[in-house]
């Protein structure tokens, strides 16, 4: 009967296939997977089991304040991670009866003179009654969505039970309106940046997503932060900044700052003169200053907005004070080191206030993704990220469509809205040139955007595209590089949220990881899509497989003292590292490898697998499980239970029988075993091998198969 045996090789490559019919994909793609869950492409060949993830830093593993990470980054060598605070304000004593609910209804009303509480921040109670109406209130955040001057209103997660109102006397309530920045320290923590006295609150309501770029042009590195809501600010290490328009202060990348500008008359108590050479200003431009060591009129000028109401010359202007001031009149006063910031609100310059997508490019600062001005892409003057005057050589560009997303590639940059694209390539204001790439193709989710393996890979309606610049001058290849999972993809938007996905590029493996958290889902629910380069051709060397388990918001990646970081923080504000350790940080990782059915040469003729060798890499003591199924998943074909196998060196026999589901075999006594398994009973017309893993485990590769059948013929 040994002489009627016949044995195929198969090498495991290709990645996860879900857009292929069962027969094609086992001819044509044998080495492929029909499920790969938590397993990469192997730098050694075929497949291996991912490594895990762990505390960033074990003594301090969460970024102070409250709610999702919002952002996560690394710049010169250190992470920055931003995160909303937990409390911003106290409030007064809240009288008796100041919270109110009715019956029925999940609206709580809150009454108290002029609170100051806005629509989208957060408050939490404290010292209420363990419920009113039936609703507990202390200790839990709420979102306010109504408000005016004296009452504010908020949704509870259930109807009240009765029509009622608080009876504590000593209530009060926390406020939480903005968000810090904090960097890593090691030995000591999460050290808050917002505490410099030069940083500028930051409003946190609306703000979902933090994003940077990181550049050089300017002299030193420093990266430009956006959040969609607040100014843009750019850091150097040192200093935080924000993007106005125009200014002058301490730093050298600056204007320089003004000598005692001020001058105040009685007689005109709601006006000041600002003596400043070549101010540059019209009529109903906004004036912001620092640094001023005297009130004008006994009003505190420091960090608040003025509207310019007169330009007396190029060298004069007049803002109005908002209020009527008092005193003597003043003349030349506020300090020898006024700082000063412009917003020149009469031209389009100032659209990047509220930018959430930047980018550098050309030695120019782009920005764009303005919730009022959604189609304009604005830039600054050449070497400069502080500077935004026309005269300078800054300007904005109008690229005809809502941008979702940017992307700089070798000498072009590449402008994305949800299903068109445009280009921008150029040096200057003076020559910049807005070209079409394509009109019917586009991103659908901001942070897909990933440049990796000398192209840049976006997420499309219809899968992952490359936008790949070939060696024919002039040309942009666009093809889908993710067909065999595009059934995946194009469930996603109606599955997760696209505007709260993540994703990380590990440069070391050539591999990208799109993370897609739900928010108040289990962290071991939570899913996601791996790529990874077999081959250094990107048109065809993409596979593909399943991530299950890495809660997501927001992820970074960089060289760390010349080793690369790979970094992610959650929805409770912690951050781990990646590609460290056995486990997903204390949690078992669960693995799924199945091949595609064999029928070999005919899908009629019976096989009886007799041997299985099964070539692994293993990196340590580990245990999986084998199982075998027959007649692709026909329910009333017999399968028998997984094999169970132990192994003390390099070649493993098989030598029992009886095996059950929980069987499992361990390995590591070598560093490329090859593990066999004999087979007593089951056969059929095709039949597929199934690998998992749940545990802690050393990762493992599945390098091939080695398959020994006998063809037992019609039946």
């Amino acid at each position: 009967m040994a002489d009627g045996l016949r044995d195929q090789t198969i090498i495991t490559k290709g990645g996860l296939y879900t857009n292929e019919d069962p027969l094609t994909l086992a001819k044509d793609f044998p080495g492929s997977a029909q499920r790969l869950l938590n397993f990469e492409v192997s730098q050694f060949g075929g497949y291996r089991r991912l490594s895990g993830y762990a505390y960033y830093d074990s003594n301090n593993p969460t970024v102070p304040g409250a709610g999702s990470l919002l952002g996560i980054w690394i710049h010169n060598n250190t992470v920055y991670a931003a995160r909303r605070n937990a409390s911003d304000a106290t409030s007064a004593t809240l009288a008796v009866g100041a919270v109110s609910v009715t019956a029925g209804s999940a609206s709580v009303t809150v009454t108290q003179t002029s609170h100051g509480v806005l629509v989208g921040e957060k408050v939490t109670f404290s010292n209420l009654e363990s419920s009113v109406g039936g609703i507990p209130l202390n200790g839990i955040e709420f979102t306010v969505a109504s408000s005016d001057t004296n009452t504010f209103v908020f949704a509870a997660s259930s109807a009240a039970s009765s029509t009622t109102t608080s009876t504590s006397s000593t209530a009060t309530y926390t406020v939480s309106r903005y968000y810090s920045i904090y960097k890593h320290v090691a030995g000591v923590g999460w050290y808050n940046e917002s505490t410099a006295g030069n940083f500028v609150e930051r409003k946190a309501t609306g703000v979902t997503k933090l994003r940077f770029t990181e550049h050089s042009f300017t002299g030193s590195e420093v990266h430009v932060l956006v959040d969609g809501v607040n100014r843009p600010i750019r850091h150097n290490g040192a200093d935080f900044i924000e993007v106005y328009d125009r200014q002058g202060t301490a730093s050298l990348e600056t204007h320089a700052q003004l000598s005692n500008p001020f001058s105040y008359n009685n007689s005109t108590p709601t006006l000041v003169t600002v003596s400043h050479t070549n101010h540059s200003l019209a009529v109903g431009d906004t004036v912001r200053f620092s640094n001023v060591n005297v009130n004008i009129g006994n009003i505190d000028i420091n960090n608040t907005d003025f509207t310019v109401t007169a330009k007396n010359s190029d060298d004069e202007y007049v803002f109005g004070l908002g209020a009527t001031g008092t005193g003597a009149s003043q003349n030349n006063v506020g300090g020898s080191t006024v700082n000063w910031f412009y917003t020149y609100t009469a031209t389009l310059n100032r659209d990047h206030d509220t930018a959430s997508l930047v980018t550098d490019f050309a030695n120019h600062t782009f920005f764009a993704g303005m919730s009022a001005l959604p189609n304009i892409l604005t830039f600054s003057e050449p070497n400069s990220d502080l500077l935004y005057t026309a005269a300078g050589g800054a300007g904005t560009i109008n690229v005809g469509f809502p941008i979702t997303g940017l992307a700089k590639f070798r000498d072009t940059l590449y402008v994305f809205g949800r299903d068109k694209i445009k280009k921008i390539t150029g040096t200057s204001s003076s020559n910049f040139v807005l070209s079409e790439v394509t009109n019917n193709i586009g991103c659908i989710a901001t942070d897909s955007i990933i440049e990796i393996g000398g192209d840049v890979l976006f997420l499309a309606s219809d899968g992952i595209r490359p936008i790949q610049g070939t060696a024919r001058i002039g040309d942009i290849e666009l093809q889908t590089v993710s067909k065999p999972i595009q059934q995946i993809l194009q469930s996603l938007p109606s599955n997760y949220d696209l505007s709260i996905m993540s994703s990380v590029v590990i440069r070391g493996k050539s591999q990208f990881r799109y993370f897609f958290p739900t928010p108040s889902g289990a962290q071991d629910d939570s899913y996601g899509i791996i790529g990874g380069l077999r081959f250094a051709d990107a048109r065809v060397g993409w596979e593909f497989g399943e991530l299950l388990g890495i809660r997501s918001v927001v992820a970074a990646s960089d060289l760390v003292n010349n080793v690369e970081l790979v970094v992610h923080g959650d929805t409770q504000g912690n951050v781990f590292k990646q590609e460290t350790g056995n486990s997903f940080n204390g949690s078992d990782i669960i693995s799924v490898y199945a091949t595609p059915f064999y029928f070999f040469d005919s899908t009629e003729r019976n096989k009886d697998v007799r041997e299985l060798s099964i070539y692994t890499r293993p990196e340590g003591s580990s245990q999986f499980n084998l199982a075998i199924y027959y007649n692709w998943d026909d329910p009333n074909k017999f399968n028998p239970s997984s094999y169970g196998l132990s192994t003390a060196g390099a070649v493993l026999r098989y030598d029992t029988t009886g095996g059950t589901y929980g069987s499992s075999f361990t390995f590591g006594g070598s560093s490329s075993p090859v593990l066999s398994v004999n087979f007593a009973e089951g056969g059929g017309r095709s039949f597929s091998f199934v690998i998992t893993s749940v545990g802690t485990d050393a990762p493992y590769s599945i390098q091939g198969w080695g398959i020994k059948y006998l063809d037992k013929g019609y039946k």
